[in-house]
């Protein structure tokens, strides 16, 4: 089983207290078996704290959003290759079965669109490489504009 995405638990560590210290909340990340570096974790802490401190003095309240409550906008295209989707190894729950159970296809549609990616990259470490990147810029429309510069200077 793949070890959790370092950014989703820290926060929602930190959407339960936004005051904890990062030493706190890396243990407890590593409690929920993030694997990566102190100086990590430490770093996506510290920026995930200055964005919900943000969000907080503009008014808006701090709800933890399970990571099944995300939808896509459109179901994903089903993948051709049907051997990508065997499962090697046993597939375990992360979310609370109650949680998953209201939004199953949504959770359904979310796997197939990152095996989507996940295929599209090359593998699930250059698809990770991807989504901290895009994490990086600040928002998905950062990474485009990055994206279309490096594209046109590549072509050129």
């Amino acid at each position: 089983m793949p070890a959790p995405a370092v950014s989703v638990v820290v926060r929602e560590i930190l959407t339960g207290d936004i005051n904890l210290s990062a030493d706190e909340v890396i243990k407890k990340a590593k409690a929920r078996g993030v694997v990566g570096t102190d100086t990590s974790i430490r770093y996506t802490a510290h920026n995930i704290k200055s964005e919900l401190k943000k969000k907080l003095a503009k008014g808006a309240a701090l709800k933890a959003v399970p990571a099944a409550a995300r939808a896509t906008s459109a179901p994903p295209a089903p993948v051709p290759a049907p051997e990508v989707l065997v499962a090697t190894t046993p597939v375990v729950a992360l979310v609370p079965a109650q949680t998953l159970a209201p939004d199953l296809a949504a959770v359904l549609a979310n796997v197939a669109l990152v095996n989507t990616v996940v295929g599209a990259c090359g593998g699930a470490d250059s698809a990770r490489q991807v989504a901290e990147a895009v994490h990086a810029c600040g928002s998905v429309e950062a990474f485009l504009q990055y994206l279309d510069l490096v594209a046109g200077i590549r072509s050129a």
